[in-house]
């Protein structure tokens, strides 16, 4: 098969970016026999280089996708309808999207494959977007994405559970793939370049620390995590929250600077910003635990990456974190901040629940693989006939209006220029 992807979320670092490139990569070491075209808008070109095995579509757009399709922003109608046009002229057999966050309509291509993450926006939409246009736009989006895909895609059991009961999807529809963390995230010794990097992010040394990692949204419940970190009484430990304080999604970090001010924890949690994966490394590996507290996620890479350096997770029940984090972790219901507060006290009070947690971390870490993630994802690729369907009739995936005509896909575009989440 000749198939496509799009690029567009490959500039994005948070969760949906991560994903994008580290599949594309793995999808290029993975031997088969299909020619692969990577749709990349010219803004972003810079921060991704597509593998030489994939042919790569430069599209001329007016604002790269990671920058419209933001908490507050829209994206424009003029450069969704210039990728579907690349698109229509590829050839391709079927089009991948690793999220639906950079989605687009598109015509004269066989077959379409959705990576949709999870249901938070549609379920928590005032957890992700600060206004009701953004909300309206993204469940618009969504929509589209599932009216124009024969196949969906998402990162856990969980978040197949969700999406077939909110879309009403048959199971058959919906497959799972996972994810897996980076090869840079693996066991380090304490060393004199991971004391440069703890110093570089205003983090002694010498001191013990809990981390998390990851947005800076409502929805990641960092307002608990603070209080619950105030409520346990761990003078000698630090909170470190990485996370990106310039994110153009829905974030709080000045309700959470000031919070931290009103419990006078400050010089006790520190705020480091964005952190590159090679630094991040040896945060991970020095930290004594890794705070997952989320509302809901729909896989929870940090704490894969976590458990890949060997160190051990308290986590939400939320979501997919139970079925991800296993043996590895602690667990605490994310609304009961005497629940986060005891766990955060057990791991670090008692050695011996950490010590065991950290050998189950590195081996619940081995289960999850970009190279298994990319096969399983072939797998869908294959099961599904490149041929059209004939005779099809109705509005659903293989509906003549979504496969040959640029009418109807110029009006969903129109429709579907959204916002984002996670």
């Amino acid at each position: 098969m000749r198939i496509g992807i799009d690029g567009g979320c490959l500039a994005n670092r948070r969760g949906f970016g991560r994903f994008a490139r580290q599949l594309v990569s793995a999808l290029a070491s993975t031997e088969n026999s299909h020619e692969w075209v990577v749709f990349v808008d010219r803004p972003s070109a810079h921060a991704f280089q597509v593998p030489a095995p994939f042919e790569t579509v430069l599209v001329d757009v007016g604002q790269a996708p990671t920058k419209a399709a933001s908490a507050a922003g829209r994206r424009n109608a003029r450069d969704m309808w210039a990728m579907g046009r690349a698109v229509a002229r590829a050839g391709l057999d079927l089009i991948y999207f690793p999220a639906t966050y950079t989605f687009f309509p598109v015509w004269n291509v066989k077959r379409v494959v959705v990576t949709m993450h999870d249901t938070l926006a549609l379920a928590h939409p005032g957890l992700v977007f600060p206004t009701w246009q953004g909300r309206v736009s993204w469940a618009l989006k969504e929509h589209a994405a599932v009216f124009w895909s024969d196949r969906i895609v998402t990162v856990s059991q969980s978040a197949r559970k969700d999406l077939i009961d909110w879309f009403r999807l048959t199971p058959e529809r919906v497959d799972v793939i996972t994810e897996g963390p980076n090869d840079v995230f693996r066991p380090m010794p304490a060393s004199p370049e991971s004391n440069q990097v703890l110093q570089k992010y205003g983090i002694d040394p010498g001191s013990s620390y809990l981390l998390y990692v990851g947005g800076l949204s409502p929805h990641k419940n960092l307002g608990r995590l603070i209080e619950a970190f105030a409520r346990a009484s761990l003078d000698a430990f630090r909170l470190v929250l990485v996370g990106d304080m310039g994110d153009v999604f829905h974030t709080q970090v000045p309700e959470l600077k000031a919070q931290v001010g009103r419990l006078g924890l400050n010089g006790r949690v520190l705020f480091t910003g964005f952190v590159p994966d090679e630094e991040l490394v040896h945060l991970y590996n020095r930290a004594h635990a890794l705070v997952q507290p989320s509302l809901m996620e729909g896989f929870g890479l940090p704490p894969v990456e976590s458990m890949a350096c060997g160190t051990p997770v308290i986590s939400s029940t939320a979501g997919s974190l139970p079925e991800v984090v296993g043996e590895a972790g602690l667990f605490f219901d994310p609304r009961n901040v005497n629940a986060i507060a005891s766990s955060l006290k057990e791991m670090c009070l008692n050695e011996v629940v950490r010590a065991r947690l950290a050998r189950a971390a590195l081996e619940r870490a081995g289960r999850f693989t970009w190279s298994a993630s990319a096969t399983a994802l072939l797998d869908v690729f294959t099961q599904l006939d490149p041929r059209p369907r004939v005779g099809s009739t109705g509005c659903g995936p293989h509906h003549p209006l979504r496969r040959t005509t640029s009418a109807g896909s110029a009006q969903l575009a129109h429709q579907g220029r959204g916002g984002h989440l996670n």
